[in-house]
C-alpha cells in the first residue's frame, strides 16, 4: 500500500460492498458508495477499471466473488489503486484486514478510503489501521450478538427466525394486535405443502426411496426458485427436520407447540423415521456401486475402514485398506462377503427367545391386518357413496333437473375422487404385501440365521448385519476377529443367544487374495 505520492498511470478499482443490515441501519446504499469512489478517483486523475460490487454479502470473511475477484486484479498487478468509502467494506474481520493491508503494500497498491483518513506505511499509521481494524470487527461481533439475541427470544416465543423451510413461506401478519415477535411468521405454502405433505405420506409407506421420491416430486411441481430439481439430500433433510411436526429447534431452544400450523402428523413422521434409520444408518448417499459391507470392515492394523472398486479389465471387485500407504492386501469382494455369511452359521437364539419373537410377530401381524382390514372398508365405503352419488346425478339428468355442463362438471368432480380412492386402496395393498413379507423374514430369521441371510435382499443383509455387527477386523485377507453390536452383546449376556467360539488363529492365506500393488497398476 502506497502513501499520498502514487501513481496513477495505472487505473483504479471501485469497491461497494454492503449488507442486509447496513441497508437497514446506516443508509450507505450501493449507489451513493459507487458515485463517491468514481468521482474521487477521477479527481485523483485515475481511470476507473470496473466497479467491483457485493450486495447482500456480509464482511465477515473473505468468501465473496466481489473481493476474490478484486485480489486477483492485485495479484495481476493490473491496477494502481483501491477506492471504497471505508476499510470496513473491504474486511470485518481484523485478520482478514491485516492481510489485505499486506496484500497491497506489497504490491504497491494505493487504498484510498474516502470516508476515514488516508494512512502512509509509518508505525503510527500501521497501529491505527490496525486499531480500525479491530473496531470493525468489534461492531461486526456486537451486531452478531444482539441478532442472536432476539433470534433466540423469537424461537423461545414460539416463531421461527429464519427463513421458512420448504413447504412453508415468510409473511407479515396481518393481524396488527399480534405480539412484536409474532409481526413476522410463517404459513404452509399452497402450492409446496401439499406436495411436502405428500412426501413424507409416500416415504412412510415403505415403498419408496428418497431418490425415486424426488424424482416423483419434481415432476408434480416441487422445484427451487430457478425451476431445477431440489437435491436429494435436501429431501433427505427435510424428512428429517421436526419443523414438519409443528416444533422449533433453534441452537440450544426447543419448542414443541410452536406458532406455526404443523404439517405432517406425529405418527406418520415417525414412520418416516424409522425407516430411514434402518436404511442405509441414515445416511443419504447415492454411490454408482453400492457394497453390502461398507461401514461394516476395518482393517485391523490401521484401524481404518475397507472400501470397495470395481477393475473392469479383471471384471472383478475388491475390498481393500484405506490407509493412504497401502494394506498390502485385497480381498475379492464375493469371498469377503463370503466369509461374513459363515460368521452367522455360528449364531443361534434360545428357544425362549424364539418363541417370545414370533408371539410378537404374531401380534403386530394381526394388529397390522386389523388396521388395514378397517381401512379398506373405509375406502370401499367412500368409493360407494360416491359410485351412489353419481349414480343419482345421472338420474337427474334424465330427468332434465340439472343441465349438461352442471353434470360434467360434478361427474368430473366425482371421477377424481374415485380415483383417489382406487389410488389410495392400490397402495394400501403394497402396504399389506409389505407387512406379510416382513413376517414371514422374521419366521426365516428365527428358524435358521444363516438362511435367512443369505436369502435376504442386500438391504435386509445390512439391517441383519447392523443387528448383530459393529464391524469385522481383517488381516492379511481373513476376518480376525468380529465384534458384536450393543444389542447382540446384551442377548449374548442374557444367553438368549450364543455363538460359537471362533478360531482366532490366521490360516494360511488362500488364492481369495491378491497384493495391493497388482491391484494399484
Amino acid at each position: 500500500m502506497k502513501t499520498q505520492n502514487y501513481n496513477n498511470s495505472k487505473p483504479a478499482i471501485v469497491y461497494c460492498r454492503v449488507s442486509t443490515d447496513d441497508q437497514a441501519t446506516t443508509g450507505i446504499s450501493i449507489e451513493t458508495q459507487e458515485n463517491v469512489c468514481v468521482e474521487a478517483a477521477k479527481k485523483d486523475g485515475y481511470t476507473i477499471l470496473e466497479v467491483i460490487k457485493d450486495e447482500g454479502r456480509s464482511g465477515g470473511n473473505l468468501k465473496r466473488p466481489g473481493i476474490q475477484k478484486l485480489i486477483k486484479y492485485v495479484l495481476a498487478k493490473e491496477i494502481g489503486a483501491i477506492y471504497t468509502v471505508h476499510s470496513d467494506r473491504l474486511a470485518r474481520n481484523t485478520l482478514d484486514h491485516l492481510n489485505l493491508m499486506d496484500l497491497f503494500r506489497k504490491n504497491e497498491v494505493f487504498l484510498n478510503c474516502t470516508q476515514q483518513p488516508n494512512m502512509d506505511d509509518s508505525a503510527t499509521s500501521r497501529m491505527i489501521s490496525t486499531v480500525m481494524a479491530s473496531t470493525n470487527q468489534f461492531q461486526r461481533d456486537i451486531t452478531s450478538e444482539k441478532v442472536s439475541m432476539t433470534m433466540r427470544e423469537k424461537a423461545k416465543a414460539g416463531y421461527f427466525p429464519s427463513k421458512a423451510p420448504v413447504g412453508y413461506k415468510n409473511i407479515l401478519n396481518p393481524d396488527a394486535s399480534v405480539e412484536r415477535m409474532g409481526q413476522k411468521s410463517i404459513i404452509i405454502d399452497p402450492n409446496d405443502g401439499p406436495l411436502v405433505k405428500k412426501a413424507f405420506e409416500l416415504y412412510a409407506t415403505g415403498t419408496y426411496n428418497v431418490y425415486a421420491l424426488n424424482d416423483i416430486l419434481y415432476e408434480k411441481g416441487l422445484r427451487t426458485r430457478n425451476g431445477n430439481k431440489r437435491s436429494d439430500s435436501h429431501l433427505f433433510n427435510t424428512l428429517r427436520n421436526r419443523f414438519y411436526l409443528g416444533e422449533v429447534n433453534w441452537k440450544d431452544v426447543c419448542v414443541k407447540n410452536a406458532k406455526h400450523q404443523a404439517l405432517v402428523s406425529e405418527e406418520v413422521f415417525n414412520q418416516v423415521q424409522k425407516i430411514m434409520t434402518s436404511k442405509n444408518k441414515s445416511a443419504c448417499r447415492r454411490r454408482k456401486y453400492s457394497w453390502l459391507l461398507s461401514g461394516f470392515v476395518r482393517c485391523y492394523k490401521h484401524d481404518r475402514r475397507y472400501t470397495a472398486e470395481w477393475h473392469l479389465n479383471k471384471k472383478k471387485a475388491y475390498y481393500h485398506c484405506t490407509n493412504p500407504s497401502g494394506c498390502g492386501k485385497c480381498i475379492e469382494v464375493a469371498k469377503l462377503e463370503e466369509m461374513v455369511a459363515d460368521k452367522f452359521k455360528t449364531l443361534e437364539f434360545s428357544p425362549v427367545f424364539i418363541e417370545e419373537v414370533i408371539n410378537n410377530a404374531k401380534a403386530i401381524f394381526y394388529e397390522r391386518k386389523k388396521a388395514y382390514d378397517s381401512k379398506r372398508k373405509d375406502f370401499i365405503n367412500q368409493r360407494t357413496a360416491f359410485e351412489s352419488k353419481q349414480k343419482v346425478v345421472l338420474e337427474k339428468l334424465f330427468a332434465k333437473v340439472i343441465s349438461d355442463d352442471d353434470f360434467t362438471k360434478v361427474k368430473k368432480q366425482i371421477e377424481h375422487e374415485i380415483e383417489n380412492i382406487d389410488a389410495r386402496l392400490i397402495e394400501l395393498e403394497k402396504q399389506k404385501n409389505v407387512n406379510i413379507g416382513e413376517a414371514q423374514d422374521i419366521l426365516k430369521f428365527t428358524r435358521n440365521i444363516y438362511d435367512a441371510y443369505q436369502k435376504a435382499s442386500p438391504a435386509l443383509k445390512r439391517q441383519i448385519l447392523a443387528f448383530f455387527w459393529n464391524h469385522f477386523e481383517v488381516a492379511d485377507g481373513l476376518i480376525i476377529k468380529s465384534n458384536p453390536s450393543l444389542l447382540f452383546d446384551q442377548l449374548l449376556k442374557l444367553e438368549q443367544a450364543t455363538q460359537k467360539v471362533e478360531n482366532t488363529e490366521k490360516p494360511i492365506v488362500s488364492n481369495m487374495v491378491i497384493n495391493s500393488t497388482e491391484r494399484c497398476a
